[in-house]
């Protein structure tokens, strides 16, 4: 549920600390999230080696590993991350995020991360909806979220602010077929 054959989902390992960093620490991204200050190593590093509960948490994160062949055989590399976040056990439903590192963006990741987010969700934590809040002038975003299977819910004005600006915001929504 958690892997198909080119991709898989993982807990964090604190062997993860250093890509976490970077895509953490990235200020021009932070906009996107709720993050408004870098985070040390020694937090991340509590992070990564500490137990994580959905149901208390409200949020998981895994880690997303793409299979790699060489000669000295079969292994995995870290690409990206994906979360639930602002689970709601009452109305089953969880927020998503997905990071891609930058070298390994417009390769097909991103997709097939979300998919198998969605198939974890679905399937295995009886979640009825997934939601994203999508950026309405952030086109791969947008496009990458309906390749997904995610309908464009409502538009929520000025939703977000970068830098002096306010931006649109895309609800978009996946729901279970169950």
């Amino acid at each position: 549920m958690l892997k198909n054959q080119t991709h898989r989902l993982r807990a964090i390992e604190p062997g993860d600390v250093a890509s976490l960093l970077i895509w953490e620490n990235d200020a021009s991204t932070w906009w996107l999230g709720t993050s408004i200050a870098p985070y040390s190593e020694a937090v991340m590093m509590k992070f990564a080696s500490g137990d994580h509960d959905l149901y208390r948490d409200k949020q998981l994160r895994f880690m997303l590993d793409t299979k790699v062949n060489s000669d000295k055989g079969e292994s995995w590399e870290v690409v990206g991350a994906v979360d639930l976040y602002e689970f709601d056990p009452r109305n089953l439903r969880a927020g998503v995020g997905i990071v891609i590192d930058e070298s390994k963006r417009k390769q097909g990741h991103a997709l097939v991360g979300l998919n198998l987010l969605s198939e974890y969700a679905f399937n295995h934590l009886g979640v009825h909806q997934l939601y994203a809040e999508v950026p309405t002038s952030h086109d791969p975003s947008v496009r990458l979220f309906e390749k997904a299977g995610y309908l464009t819910g409502e538009i929520r004005k000025n939703w977000v602010r970068k830098g002096s600006l306010w931006l649109d915001v895309n609800l978009m929504q996946k729901f279970s077929e169950s």
